[in-house]
């Protein structure tokens, strides 16, 4: 799965079909807010969507910066991999 970061418009994208699934994000002081998700029904359903937000958590962590889930979607995934807590800043407990 290829997750474009589209930073003029301030979110990661996936083309699927006709439509884009999205993560979209704000940054503030070195850090990902990741204030939005729109996904395809089926892409959503078929797992997709967490492996995206998967990806994208690792181009952030690449970037050396912080992830804030302000979703549901994404802090049920946080939830789900503890593996991943390193990402939140300091003070964020889910």
């Amino acid at each position: 799965m290829e997750v474009i970061d589209n930073q003029e418009m301030r979110h990661f994208e996936v083309r699927v079909g006709e439509r884009l699934a999205i993560i979209e994000y704000q940054i503030q002081e070195r850090k990902y807010f990741l204030t939005r998700v729109d996904f395809p029904k089926k892409f959503q359903e078929d797992g997709r969507a967490e492996e995206m937000l998967g990806i994208t958590l690792k181009i952030i962590e690449e970037t050396g910066m912080r992830v804030v889930p302000m979703t549901r979607f994404v802090k049920d995934y946080f939830k789900g991999h503890p593996e991943l807590k390193s990402l939140l800043p300091v003070g964020i407990h889910l």
